[in-house]
């Protein structure tokens, strides 16, 4: 029986178990991001971050890819009627400090405490919905401390819309993820 008898051999070794990990990574990693039986979403997201300081926004596009028509709760209608307020939209940076995930959720500040009506999107299949939220009105979970534009850049940007009680129309609930690049100046 063969062994590891010298550090040229333990060596050969870990490369080896390293070697086997690699290739085996992705596949455990697919396998868990898609349980079996989970349906692909019928959604996808992008997202970009332009300007610096105040006047830094978040563009978001969501993208039916479904080839049938497709809704979703964005939010809540204001109570003036006409003002539409997104609440399924956050960002998850990594707290350089610890290395753990530190969610911004999008507050609107006039709208702050406010509550309405679901706001409900649909898209026809290949149609998008696009949205511009101000970067500054993203808000720490953790101490309440807006994004900051300098650290937007490899952030996932999230779309989470949820069920309300009693709704009639069916709706898409799930989440979807993108990376966002470096806020564009």
């Amino acid at each position: 029986m063969e062994g590891i008898h010298s550090v040229a051999d333990l060596r050969r070794a870990s490369r080896a178990i390293i070697v086997v990990l690699g290739a085996a990574m992705p596949a455990v990693a697919a396998a868990q991001a898609a349980p079996a039986g989970a349906a692909r979403a019928p959604l996808v997201l992008h997202g970009t971050c332009e300007g610096q300081g105040q006047a830094a926004v978040m563009r978001v596009q969501i993208v039916n890819t479904a080839n049938r028509p497709t809704a979703l709760i964005l939010g809540f209608t204001a109570p003036d009627g006409q003002t539409h307020v997104v609440n399924s939209i956050g960002v998850v940076a990594i707290r350089l400090a610890t290395g753990a995930d530190e969610d911004y959720v999008y507050v609107n500040p006039k709208y702050a405490l406010a509550e309405g009506a679901p706001w409900i999107v649909s898209l026809a299949p290949g149609a998008t919905h696009d949205l511009e939220l101000p970067l500054h009105d993203f808000i720490s979970s953790l101490n309440y401390t807006p994004l900051d534009p300098s650290v937007a850049g490899g952030t996932r940007l999230v779309l989470e819309p949820r069920p309300v009680a009693r709704q009639m129309t069916p709706v898409w609930t799930g989440r979807i993820e993108t990376m966002l690049d470096r806020c564009r100046p």
